[in-house]
């Protein structure tokens, strides 16, 4: 039982190496540091909320056989079109967030210093070597002990934190205001890749058939759904642990993350090592390196994957030219798209990421929408669909996207 369980084990941990990144190592970590306990229960709720629009990725795959783009492509064309336009909308600048952060990490580690967008293009071009020789499998491989390291990592440096002596100050840190403009602002943020954008369940999706590819056979259903719970929830529980981590070493301290790569990731790095001693500078430094690498190549992939496959759907030119010779084609195009937003556009780090971070939470609505359309639609039967308690509880998220992301617009605009 166990080993057959292995053999299907790895949509789950890919998402979870793409989720397990900005959302969590940045905005969970700068959560917990600005206002410490206060928005754990919005991280946890935004991760409940979003489980159906994610689940759905699997689901689909698993009933039909086929991608869930052909769920979208089933409700018209308009459906394929409205994924494309976000997919395109954002890959460039998403690609661009996650690689900026690992390479902050990089030069940590490495002790060089070039402009960020130099040691991005080195990055960058290190994922096209590894998608290029090895693939899903490679990629399949990695994420497995990459995932593990740091989850193992930050679990002691959490328990440790309870038992660090950090000095706070005397007067009470500022509290959390949904009439503050700059608290929403980051709340939006935060929520925005809490866990990851609701798109990815598309790359859940074309995942499960990459492993078919390896296997021979799609997964059953049982193993299949316990991988994707194993990636949600276990990402879901490490959200948490950011937050408590970046709230038990720094909140209410006086310190604050700094706004660019480097300085963040090393202010980022010692969090662990005051929790649990010099010691494990090299070993956190790594395991983070290498969690950011995870996020960076799964995205690299996941876009051009997705885009190339919704673009067949819409352009007939692009559908003889074949999806695979299309991948390559958008893996060049999100590689100078990413390079050409860092060169020409980066000011801050962190004003990168609350920007990525906010358009996928204002995208959010439109995709649950079509996910829920999806989930409940005429391609999977009856039988397959989640029960009535999942449905009002999709319904009720769709809302609270549509409603937050109404009220963010008001403050940001009126």
């Amino acid at each position: 039982m166990n080993t057959q369980f292995l053999k299907y084990l790895g949509p789950g941990l890919l998402y979870a190496g793409a989720a397990v990144g900005v959302s969590h190592l940045v905005q969970s970590t700068r959560a917990g540091a600005v206002f410490g306990y206060e928005l754990l229960a919005v991280v946890i709720f935004a991760n409940l909320i979003k489980f159906p629009f994610f689940e759905v990725g699997t689901r689909y795959t698993l009933v039909t056989g086929s991608s869930l783009l052909n769920g979208y492509a089933n409700l018209g064309k308009w459906a394929v079109w409205i994924f494309f336009l976000v997919s395109f909308g954002t890959m460039c600048i998403i690609v661009a967030t996650v690689t900026l952060v690992t390479s902050g990490l990089f030069q940590n580690i490495s002790g060089i210093e070039f402009a960020p967008w130099i040691v991005c293009a080195f990055i960058l071009f290190v994922c096209f070597l590894i998608l290029s020789l090895g693939k899903y499998s490679l990629l399949d491989s990695l994420m497995k002990w990459i995932v593990l390291g740091l989850t193992l990592a930050t679990i002691l440096a959490v328990i440790s934190s309870f038992f660090a002596n950090i000095p706070k100050l005397a007067t009470p840190a500022p509290s959390f205001s949904l009439g503050n403009k700059e608290h929403v602002f980051f709340l939006i943020a935060l929520m925005g890749w809490m866990p990851i954008p609701i798109e990815a369940a598309v790359w859940q999706s074309e995942w499960i058939l990459a492993k078919k590819k390896e296997n021979g056979e799609l997964p059953p259903k049982k193993f299949a759904m316990l991988d994707f719970h194993i990636g949600y929830w276990g990402t879901t529980v490490l959200a948490i642990f950011f937050v408590i981590l970046g709230s038990n070493m720094m909140y209410n301290t006086g310190k604050e993350f700094s706004g660019q790569a480097v300085s963040f990731t090393s202010e980022l790095i010692n969090l662990y090592t005051t929790s649990l001693g010099p010691w494990s500078y090299p070993i956190i430094l790594v395991a983070a390196f290498f969690t950011m690498f995870s996020t960076t190549i799964t995205c690299f992939d996941a876009y051009p994957r997705v885009v190339a496959d919704a673009g067949a759907r819409l352009f007939p030119p692009l559908a003889k030219i074949g999806v695979e010779k299309a991948y390559w084609f958008w893996i060049g195009f999100v590689a100078l798209g990413s390079l050409a937003i860092l060169g020409f556009f980066l000011t801050s780090m962190k004003s990168l990421v609350d920007f990525a971070t906010t358009i996928s939470f204002l995208n959010a609505p439109l995709l649950a929408v079509l996910h829920y359309m999806i989930l409940f639609g005429k391609d999977i039967p009856k039988s397959e669909r989640p029960g009535l308690f999942m449905n009002l509880f999709a319904w009720f998220g769709i809302l609270f996207l549509s409603g937050f992301s109404l009220y963010y617009l008001q403050m940001r605009f009126f």
